[in-house]
């Protein structure tokens, strides 16, 4: 399997580093916006299966693409970290800067083979994967995120559970009895994580290993259950025509429909609310993008 990371910081190369150990893929191609970058990562990684592209060309020669582009300084995400309410304002944050980033690598992207799925790490996933996909007119665009909430509920509930939404403001499957049970659910997972994240900063090792167990069980030759980001075509508790973050079935690569998940009036009702402030923030950014690009 050969992978393309396009973003070669801390994030990019924890996630280079786990695939590379765990043997995961046979060629890893570096692709950043300054070649430095790409070249001090696969100094860095000092492997024989690492190719630094200094242009983004020969994209055929890829099987997946990972786009873990940052554009946002570490003091600025630190400064996001002591002034955010919540993790979901931080990624916020991350949109000013990432947005940018992203629209300036589209043009690239469309010499890529249809067939060759794109994974975003870039936060705020959802709203990114939804980007490409409109821009680049293409519905394998795949957004890793989802499987970091459901560990964290996971762990706090001391139980695996099914989380649907977008990522940071997940909706763990709990069959709950009053909205104010996952208001207090969610300030106390996001709570626990904003203050880790205030004393430690990211956990890039984790986050890469996270990754690899997400992209193994993603390419498996047999059906597995991933949380992810994906364009759902039909309807899903009555939302569609966007992607958003839930439990697939995914098999070699490819997704082939939703996990069966049954949602309480509740979770029905924050489910169909994050989907509609997604679409707004999708909006958003699409006008944003055009006098990004009219600018330029």
């Amino acid at each position: 399997m050969r992978v393309l990371l396009i973003g070669c910081g801390m994030t990019g190369g924890a996630i280079a580093k786990s695939l590379l150990e765990k043997k995961i893929v046979k060629k890893v191609g570096l692709y950043s916006r300054t070649v430095k970058s790409s070249k001090a990562l696969a100094f860095d990684l000092h492997s024989p299966y690492v190719e630094v592209l200094e242009h983004l060309e020969n994209l055929k020669d890829f099987d997946y693409v990972i786009i873990s582009l940052s554009g946002i300084s570490d003091n600025d995400r630190i400064q996001s970290f002591n002034t955010s309410k919540t993790s979901y304002h931080v990624r916020q944050d991350e949109l000013k800067y990432n947005l940018g980033a992203v629209a300036g690598l589209a043009p690239y992207l469309y010499f890529l083979p249809k067939s060759t799925p794109i994974i975003v790490v870039t936060n705020p996933v959802d709203e990114i994967v939804n980007y490409l996909r409109i821009t680049l007119s293409r519905k394998n665009v795949i957004g890793f995120g989802m499987e970091l909430d459901v560990r964290r509920y996971s762990k706090v509930l001391g139980k695996r559970v099914d989380c649907v939404g977008v990522h940071g403001m997940a909706i763990p499957v709990i069959n709950a009895s009053s909205d104010e049970d996952y208001e207090d659910l969610y300030k106390k997972s996001d709570s626990e994580l904003m203050d880790y994240l205030r004393r430690n900063g990211i956990p890039h090792s984790a986050a890469g290993d996270a990754f690899t167990e997400f992209f193994k069980r993603l390419t498996s030759k047999s059906k597995e259950v991933v949380n992810l980001c994906y364009y759902l075509d039909k309807k899903f508790y009555g939302v569609s025509g966007i992607s958003l973050s839930l439990p697939f079935i995914a098999k070699g690569g490819k997704i082939v429909g939703v996990s069966k998940v049954n949602l309480n009036f509740i979770e029905k009702k924050r489910f169909k609310k994050v989907a509609s402030q997604l679409k707004r923030s999708v909006q958003h950014i699409l006008i944003t993008s055009k006098k990004l690009v009219a600018y330029k």
